[in-house]
């Protein structure tokens, strides 16, 4: 299982898809970097976008962290979503469908963060990232996350 350092890289990309499903694979990256702590500046247990995605899934962020924990890989997180409940796929599939599209302005923010906007956007990063590492530390100071610490709990 590869864990990605999100102190030195960007977790996947928000419209990266598994099994049709957008933002499953960024949170998933999340969730192993913060079990690895290699988290960085990255929210897990705060972000909206995530809430989102785990609704849709039927989940919270604890008991998602358990399942990326105890799963060697993606193919296991899907497999493990779908025996918990067969209709959370669907449901995090049609989600992910509006992703883009109800978001827009905000995923070109992160891509613009993370590095993945093109070369026309590139002199926007510097400041893209001292204001998203600037938000990122206040809410995790105002509302830190234990979804981690709650996984490793049960």
């Amino acid at each position: 299982m590869h864990v990605k350092d999100l102190r030195t890289e960007p977790p996947r990309r928000w419209n990266e898809r598994i099994d049709g499903i957008a933002w499953l694979p960024r949170l998933i990256d999340k969730t192993r970097a913060a079990h690895a702590g290699t988290l960085g500046a990255y929210l897990y247990g705060q972000s909206p976008v995530d809430r989102a995605c785990l609704r849709a899934l039927r989940l919270g962020h604890a008991e998602f962290a358990r399942i990326v924990r105890d799963a060697p890989d993606d193919g296991a997180v899907l497999a493990a979503l779908a025996a918990r409940d067969p209709e959370a796929l669907e449901r995090a599939r049609r989600w992910s469908e509006r992703l883009g599209r109800d978001h827009r302005l905000f995923m070109l923010v992160l891509d613009i963060d993370d590095g993945y906007a093109g070369a026309t956007w590139r002199p926007f990063k510097p400041v893209m990232n001292a204001a998203a590492n600037a938000l990122t530390w206040t809410i995790k100071r105002v509302r830190p996350s234990r979804a981690i610490e709650a996984a490793n709990e049960r």
